[in-house]
């Protein structure tokens, strides 16, 4: 299995230069995630008015402008226990995420979203959440894998949020399973032969209200960076399902 670089494209508002960690690496966190379930947040408190008559709904809105610069971290693919993907099968990941630059940084670090569900007396509540995704390009395109595993964390939830200071690492241990139905888009564009799989980590910051009849969302893109790359080879029958 051959490990490559991939270039990075970052649109910077404000010019912020990463300088090279002179002190020694150290892990601060590890989260090993491949027995964790599919963990959405599920909105467990909101209980509609009477007056809606069964009647709810939500809303769902995205902040998005300059692309989130991954600033000051630097994601890395260590390891996949497999040089071999197809459609139903499973591969192990091991990734680190490290601080690369000169600021302290936290993110979040939980897998219960029940934990950082807290709507105060006008029913909002802020978090942030961490997303992953797979990501395998070959030659006609790139097929796009959510990963269904979520970290979550919220200033009022001691623990919930890792702080990485200058030189420190997170690792994670995931399983990633090619199923057609988390693909972003139709994965019949997923072929036998040669593949580069990467992970996105993207982070959002969030702010949930429950209103009479629904709950609306905002989300905003604050952070996203993805890992260098593992050349695998596509095998089996590959096809939409």
């Amino acid at each position: 299995m051959r490990f490559a670089g991939r270039a990075r494209i970052v649109c910077f508002l404000v010019t912020t230069s990463l300088i090279a960690v002179s002190a020694a690496s150290q892990e601060v966190g590890y989260q090993d995630l491949t027995d964790v379930e599919p963990n959405p947040l599920k909105y467990k408190k909101f209980v509609p008015d009477r007056a809606c008559n069964g009647g709810s709904g939500g809303g769902l809105g995205m902040g998005i402008g300059c692309p989130p610069n991954a600033y000051p971290f630097e994601l890395s693919l260590l390891s996949v226990d497999t040089s071999e993907l197809s459609i139903g099968g499973e591969a192990i990941i091991l990734l680190r995420l490290r601080n690369m630059g000169r600021d302290a940084a936290s993110v979040p670090w939980i897998t219960d979203p029940d934990q950082i569900e807290l709507p105060d007396d006008n029913g909002t509540f802020n978090f942030s959440e961490a997303d992953l995704r797979a990501n395998i390009a070959q030659d006609g395109g790139t097929t796009y894998f959510s990963i269904p595993i979520h970290l979550y964390g919220a200033k009022e939830v001691p623990g919930s949020l890792q702080e990485i200071r200058p030189g420190e690492y997170v690792e994670l241990k995931l399983s990633l399973v090619l199923d057609c139905k988390t693909a972003v888009l139709d994965c019949r564009s997923l072929r036998v032969g040669s593949g580069r799989l990467s992970i996105t980590w993207t982070e959002l910051d969030s702010r949930v209200t429950y209103e009479k009849c629904g709950t609306q969302r905002g989300d905003s893109r604050t952070r996203e960076l993805t890992s260098d790359f593992a050349v695998m080879s596509i095998v089996g029958r590959v096809d939409s399902q």
